[in-house]
């Protein structure tokens, strides 16, 4: 059981408290993303957990097992990090087969095992060859390699694909995913891409200011997220926040959104509607439950048109589809789709309940 279970860990750097009393738990063969923007303590947290830095207060648990003091090469684990870090001067075959003759496994094993996984990842071709003839991918593959060769309990993954250029990152994902899927290796990611959160992973952690804000499956953070970072950290474009006013009954004066119940503190005079861009819909003027606007700009990208508008002095984003006519200036009047709708207090930006 190659469980990770990191309980109250807290790190310091001088005055700086990169983690603060974070606990979480990854199960076995499950992969789950460290997501958060820079700075937020991602990083600090899997360093941790490989042993590179050593916690203020809390343990770190693999597989059930303390490993709190335990160094690096003791953890069970393998690491793969953002500067690829291969060795210039060994062919790709030695830098896959690095960690297997370090742990002193026989030469006909060591073989065996780095051309399996080099089918894995697809450079069986390429063992002949040194990292300065591979391009950014194919040397992110090799790094990838030297991990699974070792056939770590835990895999480590410190932003390993930020180095590459988008469609070679697209590729890369895709590949990733298909590889852990089959291997189904306990994995530790971290990213400050929510894309590659939202398709990597089984869960995620989004963290902000060294703790973790929410922690759920891609889909729960996205369509429930806990607060309005979080709302407005996960997605693109990000979610709308409109501050509306509520009346006694608990109905915004502004407008009522039909079959969108407004929860909240009795007496509540104003809350924010959170709403993703592609649950707005364009409807005829006078619906009820919409909202009358003004377009901005209209962006065409393709599949879709993203559009700029403007309610009550408050901005707000829609995705439509590219046939829908519509262009700046005029008005237009669109309904958030009520089961959609996600209520934030106004003042504390957590998810009312």
């Amino acid at each position: 059981m190659a469980t990770i279970e990191i309980r109250g860990v807290s790190k310091s750097f001088g005055r700086v408290r990169a983690l603060d009393d974070v606990s979480l738990e990854v199960r076995d063969r499950e992969f789950v993303v460290l997501l958060g923007p820079s700075g937020c303590g991602k990083t600090t947290l899997l360093r941790v957990v490989a042993g590179l830095e050593w916690p203020d207060r809390g343990r770190v648990l693999i597989g059930g097992q303390d490993v709190t003091e335990r160094p690096p090469r003791q953890r069970g684990i393998a690491m793969v990090f953002q500067n690829y870090a291969v060795f210039p001067h060994l062919t790709v075959f030695e830098n896959v087969a690095f960690g297997l003759r370090m742990r002193k496994v026989p030469a006909a094993e060591v073989r065996q095992r780095v051309e399996r996984v080099a089918a894995l990842v697809h450079i069986e071709e390429l063992l002949g060859r040194y990292p300065a003839q591979l391009s950014g991918g194919q040397r992110q593959r090799v790094a990838l390699a030297r991990a699974l060769a070792v056939e770590p309990e835990v895999l480590l993954m410190d932003e390993p694909l930020s180095n590459l250029d988008a469609l070679l990152r697209l590729e890369m994902r895709a590949e990733l995913k298909r590889l852990l899927m089959e291997l189904r290796t306990t994995t530790l990611y971290v990213t400050h891409d929510q894309t590659e959160a939202m398709s990597l992973a089984d869960r995620v952690a989004v963290m902000r200011g060294g703790r973790i804000v929410q922690y759920d499956t891609p889909l729960t953070v996205y369509q429930e997220p806990v607060d309005t970072f979080v709302g407005g950290f996960v997605g693109s474009p990000p979610m709308n926040f409109l501050r509306v006013r509520l009346g006694p009954s608990g109905a915004d004066e502004a407008t009522v959104v039909e079959g969108a119940a407004i929860p909240g503190p009795a007496g509540a005079r104003e809350a924010l509607l959170g709403i993703r861009p592609e649950d707005l819909q364009p409807v005829p003027a006078g619906t009820s439950g919409a909202l009358p606007c003004r377009v901005v700009v209209v962006e065409a990208l393709g599949a879709q048109q993203l559009v700029t508008l403007e309610w009550q002095g408050q901005s707000l984003k829609a995705l439509l589809e590219p046939d829908v006519a519509i262009r700046p200036g005029e008005r237009a009047w669109m309904r958030p789709k009520p089961q959609r709708i996600r209520w934030m207090d106004p003042v504390t930006g957590e998810a009312m309940r």
